[in-house]
């Protein structure tokens, strides 16, 4: 029996899970390098399968094309951050005030793609197409996470 889970579904489950890892990653007070490299990892692979997958599907919408353009930047933004944080120790001045823009950033974004792109999204995809890329984007976002994920020590 095949997974019916839409692309709306799949998108926000993903926002639910990077808020948590935000929340880890801010509350550890500059001890949690672990907790970022897994809220990293996942920023990284729900930006490149999302716009694989659901960006590039609402390519042809008018109604969306300004929405997801404002989020293709903000995707860049945010692995500039991330890159800028990886360059850093979570015990550096910079850290915990660099971490709180990445944090007001990716919580803006998050709000936007449910509140705006997705209203904008449902009026172009029709069930059963949400329900194709849902699919779509499971397979890639595991294969993603898989080949993120850390070497065994």
């Amino acid at each position: 029996m095949a997974d019916k889970t839409d692309i709306f579904a799949r998108i926000k489950a993903d926002h639910d899970t990077i808020r948590a890892l935000l929340e880890k990653t801010e509350t550890a007070n500059g001890s949690g390098r672990a907790v970022y490299e897994d809220l990293q990892r996942e920023l990284w692979a729900h930006s490149k399968v999302e716009e694989g997958v659901f960006y590039a599907a609402l390519a042809k919408a008018k109604e969306a094309r300004e929405e997801t353009v404002e989020g293709l930047n903000e995707h860049h933004l945010i692995n500039t951050l991330l890159d800028e944080l990886n360059a850093m120790k979570t015990g550096d001045t910079g850290w915990s005030a660099k971490l709180q823009v990445l944090g007001e950033l990716v919580r803006h974004h998050l709000d936007e793609e449910e509140e705006e792109l997705f209203e904008e999204a449902r009026d172009y995809l029709d069930d059963d197409r949400a329900g194709e890329l849902g699919s779509l984007y499971a397979e890639r976002k595991d294969h993603a996470m898989a080949a993120l994920a850390p070497l065994p020590k």
